[in-house]
């Protein structure tokens, strides 16, 4: 009799899928699910086939026809988590580094996201190696442990076998030393210097948790129904960007929590971090819902991690609540760095409307007039940038070369790009567009609020060395005094230690413009609240108060041409 069994799923059908998952309306739902019906029944053994089949799976949940087809997508994947635990459990070989389910990954984190690790998922979480700082393993412990025991690291145990015979048999090593770490009577910056500098591994085996890729989502929302093909290509992105978004969300503690949870764990499973997913203020978390399933989600830091005048603040950007981007920008002064990572599974879709909707809330929220990408993202030093012409993607969305040389290099590029179709930019060019930033500009942006902070944060340190001699505790004190006096402070000693502490940092530059004591009473108290507000969890407002104060901008102009680099 001939065999009844089905043959095991091939890289053929997961393309297929793939194909159908990028088409809409009644034939291809059709299709989706009959595709769908069928491959259920096929094995899934093969960890490349395994990987190509989730990621198409995602891309379907993310734009599906409908909550049926949604649901299909989310059955499958849960048969793929079944699929991949089979193999983990036969010890056969897994998509590595995918962020599957029951997929493991290795990644050298910050001491920050290992607390939160081992703390969101015990048991999920190991120490298992360590880079080159592994050798002052004994060093740092020696800072944590008894004195009786200091003896007994010297013996030259390697450094996972000194954990094992240091914790016993209780809990994990990563547990172990992150426990002795936080006994250490030190600032919590300084004990995460003391854990990184060790540059330890953790492995991650997110099972069939929400840690993994496979089961990540945003916050619970209604399906939205894709019917209409998609928008691979922005006739006019200015009119998306410009386009007010709806009011953000409300939130409350639980949904702000699992926001950043969600964030954390994505880039996690990824071997990646970034500012202010490490260091979020969790109270000044915000989701912002707009058209067509699209949500973004805005993560502030944390305001003892700010830097001094500008802040990272980071993104984490769903369709129908599967991630499918993150990011971060720098909003200061009406100037707004940012860049974009679109996961692998959703590259070649709609990613220029993803970026522009980013940027549309970043437009409305922070009031940004001019976004700049830096060379990095579009291919120096980024050898996967310069290859997949990042730049020109950044060009279809209206940004352009700050450098007039180079602007006028990529016009006659493009042209020749449009009447030779199919051509390709050759690297070594592209290699030269690297050579200055990319701006978009919205609004008219006077040329004092061009300037960048580092700028700024040069003029502060002249003073410094020119009035004082270095001695920065003597400039602190002399810059306060000044300001106060100059605005009218009287009752900082009763402000949160947060809004205190920013307002004593930002006055080392206030201090420094020279008609401060002449402003009107308006423009003193706009400048201590926009100061005040550099220390709040929500630093929204600090970054519209500094755009928009009647003569703050000028000043800061005139202090970076007093204070010019050499």
């Amino acid at each position: 009799m001939p065999s009844t069994r089905t043959a095991p799923l091939a890289l053929a059908d997961v393309r297929a899928l793939r194909e159908a998952a990028q088409r809409f309306g009644p034939a291809a739902r059709a299709t989706k699910t009959s595709l769908l019906a069928a491959l259920r029944r096929r094995g899934l053994a093969r960890p490349r086939v395994l990987a190509e089949y989730h990621d198409a799976l995602l891309f379907l949940a993310a734009y599906a026809d409908d909550e049926a087809v949604a649901a299909l997508a989310d059955a499958e994947l849960a048969r793929v988590a079944r699929c991949a635990r089979k193999l983990a459990a036969a010890g056969a070989a897994t998509p590595g580094s995918s962020g599957m389910a029951w997929c493991s990954i290795s990644a050298a984190l910050s001491y920050d996201i290992a607390r939160w690790l081992d703390a969101r998922f015990p048991g999920r979480v190991e120490l298992t190696s360590f880079g080159d700082g592994g050798a002052q393993l004994a060093d740092v412990l020696a800072l944590a442990l008894p004195a009786m025991e200091a003896d007994s690291l010297a013996l030259g145990d390697e450094p996972i076998a000194l954990l094992d015979r240091l914790k016993g048999r209780a809990g994990t090593r990563l547990r172990f030393l992150l426990a002795h770490l936080a006994r250490m009577r030190v600032p919590a910056a300084v004990r995460g210097h003391l854990y990184e500098s060790l540059t330890p591994f953790v492995t991650i085996e997110p099972r069939d948790t929400p840690a993994s890729r496979t089961f990540l989502r945003g916050l619970p929302a209604p399906v939205h129904r894709q019917d209409a093909p998609l928008v691979r290509s922005l006739a006019d992105p200015r009119a998306v960007i410009e386009r007010p978004p709806p009011a953000p969300r409300s939130l409350s503690a639980g949904e702000r929590a699992a926001l950043v949870d969600t964030a954390r764990a994505t880039l996690a499973m990824l071997a990646r971090e970034t500012d202010p997913l490490t260091w979020p203020a969790v109270d000044a978390v915000s989701l912002h819902e707009l058209e067509g399933g699209w949500s973004v989600a805005l993560y502030p830091m944390d305001p003892e991690r700010r830097f001094a005048l500008d802040s990272h603040t980071g993104y984490l950007l769903f369709r129908n609540r599967v991630p499918v981007a993150y990011g971060g920008s720098w909003p200061f002064l009406g100037v707004c760095r940012t860049g974009i990572n679109v996961f692998p599974a959703f590259r070649g879709g709609e990613s220029a409307l993803a970026f522009a909707q980013v940027l549309r809330v970043y437009r409305a929220w922070y009031g940004c007039a001019r976004f700049v990408v830096e060379p990095y993202q579009f291919g120096a030093g980024n050898a996967e940038g310069l290859r997949s012409g990042a730049f020109w993607f950044y060009w279809r969305l209206g940004f352009r070369p700050v450098e007039a040389r180079l602007r006028r290099l990529a016009t006659r590029e493009f042209a020749r790009l449009q009447r030779e179709r199919g051509a390709r930019s050759p690297l070594p060019l592209m290699r030269e567009l690297t050579g200055a930033d990319l701006a978009l500009d919205l609004a008219p942006l006077p040329a004092e609020q061009r300037i960048e902070a580092g700028s700024l944060a040069f003029a502060v340190s002249a003073w410094i060395a020119r009035a004082h001699g270095g001695d920065r505790e003597a400039a602190q004190r002399d810059a306060l005094e000044r300001v106060r006096a100059a605005l009218d402070v009287r009752d900082d000693a009763q402000w949160p230690d947060g809004e205190r502490a920013a307002f004593r940092s930002l006055a080392l530059l206030v201090g420094l413009v020279d008609d401060l004591a002449q402003w009107s009473a308006s423009e003193k108290s706009a400048c201590v609240a926009l100061m005040r507000a550099k220390g709040a969890a929500d630093d929204r407002p600090y970054f519209l108060g500094l755009a928009a104060h009647p003569r703050l901008p000028s000043s800061l102009a005139r202090i970076v041409r007093g204070h010019a680099r050499p």
